[in-house]
């Protein structure tokens, strides 16, 4: 410790002797807290002189895209998002690419380049294998059972998460939807759909090791010497939203930051597009029991309240 007390000396002298002006890591944190602050002039500022000290710095790249992207200076922003993907190299973080990748794909949405944002998004997609052999596979066989035996069998049989395609998912089906595509909405929703659920099945598993997706929780303790199934298509799958939402409430908000009632009413409709009245009917008593919506389904709750009275199908947006 003794020998390196000099170096540590150094180190702190050198500290003292440059400001943090003159660190571009500082400049950037900086240049974020004063757009917390909304102080756009002032993070702008910051930004652009953490990279006037560093040239290849994507992470202040991306910052100076949303900066842009904020002002409405679309152009721009498309310009840094696009540099800071080409410096993804040099990422500190690199999962961060991710969200380069979703803020562009998002920003071209927005500027009605819907085929560059799909080509972006499929991409992304890709990352988890989207286009893979065994992926399709897994998908056309998890949808013969959806649109036979309904969402319960669905999970219970095929669990499977998603981690950082679940937004490409997302985004890719509403995509699909609003083009008319209802097949591929059907297939990305259920996907997203599958995915959210697997993971609450797995956080409630981990919180209650005795629980099971497929055991009818009132049932079952009548009948020791046998397992009690769920009944309906859909029983399981409400139970284990019931479950999440009282003694996981922490999950069950992320869920619905990743837009799980709106994807739950878009695979309904698209199962209603594709055919597949019944099991469509199913997700909407799902959503609206005794024909009133879940409060926390919200306005995708109030929506299937009217598809159970009487079914449609929108065009060009998911909403009416």
């Amino acid at each position: 410790m003794l020998n390196r007390l000099p170096h540590i000396l150094l180190f702190l002298c050198a500290g003292l002797c440059f400001g943090a002006e003159d660190i571009p890591w500082v400049l950037l944190e900086q240049g974020k807290a004063a757009y917390e602050a909304r102080d756009i002039a002032r993070s702008m500022e910051l930004v652009l002189k953490a990279l006037e000290l560093t040239e290849e710095y994507p992470e202040a790249e991306y910052w100076l895209g949303r900066l842009y992207a904020v002002q409405g200076q679309d152009v721009l922003a498309e310009e840094h998002y696009r540099r800071a993907l080409r410096l993804a190299l040099f990422l500190r973080v690199p999962e961060d690419e991710f969200l380069i990748s979703y803020s562009l794909a998002q920003l071209l949405l927005d500027t009605n380049r819907r085929e560059e944002a799909e080509i972006i998004l499929m991409e992304l997609a890709n990352m988890e294998g989207a286009s893979s052999r065994n992926e399709i596979n897994f998908e056309h066989r998890g949808l013969d059972v959806l649109t036979t035996a309904g969402i319960d069998e669905l999970v219970y049989l095929y669990r499977s998460e998603l981690h950082q395609s679940l937004q490409a998912r997302r985004m890719l089906g509403l995509i699909a939807w609003e083009d008319g595509r209802y097949r591929s909405s059907l297939l990305h929703s259920a996907r997203t759909v599958l995915s959210l659920l697997s993971t609450a099945s797995r956080h409630y598993r981990e919180f209650n090791s005795e629980w099971r997706f497929d055991i009818d929780l009132i049932e079952d303790p009548k009948h020791p010497d046998r397992d009690d199934r769920y009944p309906g298509p859909t029983d399981g799958t409400a139970d284990l939203l019931f479950l999440v939402q009282a003694y996981i409430p922490g999950l069950m908000d992320w869920m619905l930051s990743e837009g799980f009632w709106q994807q739950f009413y878009l695979l309904s409709v698209s199962l209603y597009a594709e055919g597949y009245s019944e099991i469509a009917q199913s997700l909407w008593r799902l959503m609206a029991p005794d024909g009133r919506a879940r409060e926390e389904a919200g306005l995708w709750g109030n929506l299937a309240v009217h598809q159970l009275k009487e079914p449609f199908i929108t065009s060009g947006s998911l909403e009416p």
